[in-house]
């Protein structure tokens, strides 16, 4: 079972040098294709280039040495998944690639920049294409080589019994489960998971581990190995590759349900005008992945390929599980454990220091469910406070920035807004400075935005906005419209105290940003509104 042969390289490289025959020191032009659209080569002459290119290709990288090539191309940077980043940079070297640096880089260090448009590496190899599923790239990847190597998730077993399929699994006390959130071999566990309660149920505890942001809630693969060598009992679902690397004493086998697959695409995500640029190097790079030595190099180091036998030890044959099962498994946990990132914006108007019927104020009452929220909340969110009302004579600002917005795990994070939320009672005073505020902490939720979390502003308030130097609404409106940005989703969750809140305003505002409006009639309801606003994602 293999992944590595397919037409990738040529397709891509034929993008990147359209006149296929030529050497690397051709002139390129701009890449026409998208991920998805860079295997359509029309006509049949494109076919006949493309043909022409592969034989090439596979001819020059599979006969000789490498050290027969030459190297050629500027200087390239390339992200490989941590696991693979040491073997790529061996065959790069041998190659005579001294040009091309290689870096071990997790997903996310790739997949926040590449959602917003940031500084990205030239080439990227994750450990799985699941990962794009998980964002709208800025610029879509172009794909060099559908995959490199390849990789099944299988069971490995402490105490020397195979474990032959996920049910047994599911029946050990002590199954060890990795984040599906970071470590792509995990998904293995969630897809068996799917659509059977008593696994699904099994699977809940680790989610809240994981999503508590605790760095060891969720062992990586070599640390789940290690703790099964110590006890010498536990099952755990890891890649072949990390069971041969680090426990290949341990009895693994691959779950005859079916298996997921890493499949270590080659992705370029240079954009175009750095792409031409350092295109002698990309096909430097495709040529040296498509050598003999790079398949042989590849498999002593636990990874499947073609052309140099089966990595050892192995699992032996194993069932691919459909890809569609794989997407939506992935779906739907990003779904249940993606982070909240939040900025709470609380209303410090003189009329929240008014008494309710139960005898406190409305400021105690938000107080109290903020307070709840932050005991609540998982380490892995994130939540910064505001404060707001009309501006003092002087004062710039109709708001205040309290507390950063930070994740909960993050040191001393929670116990700053416990301090600050506390001490809002003192700052009552002044009118309600509604639309510039809520334009203010959307504008800096938009530029902070974390692609990987649930991006809201929680705007508490208890009346209209009573600013006469601020905008109005329709104005307010056009402005949040305007600083509004598809690649960066940003939604206003309007939380209004009392029946006197204007939820009128507050509607507005949420359509505008694709959020929500609630009113907590009574002021003992607070609580149960923020809740209810929070589990909206």
């Amino acid at each position: 079972m293999s992944d590595k042969a397919d037409t990738g390289t040529s397709k891509a490289l034929a993008i990147i040098e359209p006149e296929a025959p030529a050497g690397p020191t051709e002139p390129t032009r701009e890449p026409r294709f998208t991920r998805e659209t860079v295997g359509v080569i029309a006509g049949a002459a494109g076919v006949l280039a493309l043909c022409l290119l592969a034989t090439a290709l596979v001819a020059e990288g599979k006969a000789g040495s490498s050290s027969e090539r030459t190297c050629l191309g500027p200087q390239m940077t390339v992200a490989v998944a941590p696991e693979a980043a040491t073997v790529v940079g061996n065959i790069l070297e041998d190659a005579g690639c001294g040009q091309i640096e290689v870096e071990a880089t997790k997903a996310d260090q790739v997949l926040q920049p590449m959602a917003l448009g940031g500084e990205l590496p030239d080439v990227w190899i994750p450990d799985s294409s699941v990962w794009l599923d998980r964002i709208t790239p800025a610029t879509e990847p172009v794909t060099l080589r559908a995959s490199m190597a390849s990789s099944p998730v299988v069971l490995v077993s402490g105490d020397g019994l195979a474990r032959t399929s996920y049910a047994e699994a599911f029946a050990e006390d002590d199954l060890l489960i990795g984040d599906p959130q970071r470590m792509m071999s995990a998904l293995g566990t969630v897809v068996a998971g799917q659509a059977k309660p008593a696994r699904e149920a099994r699977l809940e505890p680790y989610g809240e581990r994981i999503a508590s942001g605790d760095e060891a809630a969720a062992p990586t693969d070599s640390g789940r190995l290690a703790e099964l060598q110590t006890v010498m009992s536990g099952v755990t679902a890891t890649s072949e590759q990390q069971w041969s690397t680090y426990a290949p004493m341990l009895k693994a086998a691959a779950p005859k349900e079916g298996t997921v697959v890493l499949d270590y695409p080659v992705l370029i995500t240079a954009d175009s005008s750095r792409r031409n640029a350092i295109a002698e190097s990309i096909t430097s790079f495709a040529r040296v992945l498509d050598s003999g030595a790079a398949d042989t190099a590849l498999t002593q180091a636990g990874f499947r390929t073609t052309g140099a036998g089966k990595p050892s030890p192995t699992v032996g044959a194993y069932t691919r599980v459909d890809a569609a099962s794989v997407t939506n498994a992935a779906a739907e946990w990003d779904a249940k454990l993606r982070p909240t990132r939040t900025i709470a914006v609380v209303d410090v108007s003189g009329s929240m220091a008014w008494q309710t019927g139960s005898g406190t104020t409305r400021l105690q009452l938000t107080q109290a469910a903020a307070s709840e929220a932050v005991e609540l909340l998982p380490g892995g969110a994130a939540v910064g406070l505001w404060a707001f009302s009309e501006a003092a004579e002087g004062d710039p600002a109709d708001h205040t920035v309290l507390v950063p917005t930070r994740q909960l795990a993050s040191k001393d994070q929670r116990a700053q807004l416990r301090e600050e939320i506390a001490g809002l009672t003192a700052r009552t005073g002044g009118g309600t400075a509604l639309h510039d505020t809520a334009l203010a902490a959307y504008q800096a939720a938009v530029a902070s935005y974390d692609p990987l979390a649930s991006n809201t502003v929680l705007l508490f308030t208890d009346g209209t906005n009573d600013d006469p130097g601020s905008m109005d609404l329709d104005e307010l409106v056009r402005q949040l419209e305007a600083a509004s940005d598809p690649r960066r989703p940003v939604r206003v969750l309007g939380i209004g105290i009392t029946a006197d809140a204007d939820l009128g305003a507050l509607q507005a505002i949420a359509d505008a940003t694709g959020g929500a409006a609630y009113v907590a009639e009574r002021p003992e309801d607070v609580g149960t509104v923020l809740r209810e606003a929070l589990e909206q994602r």
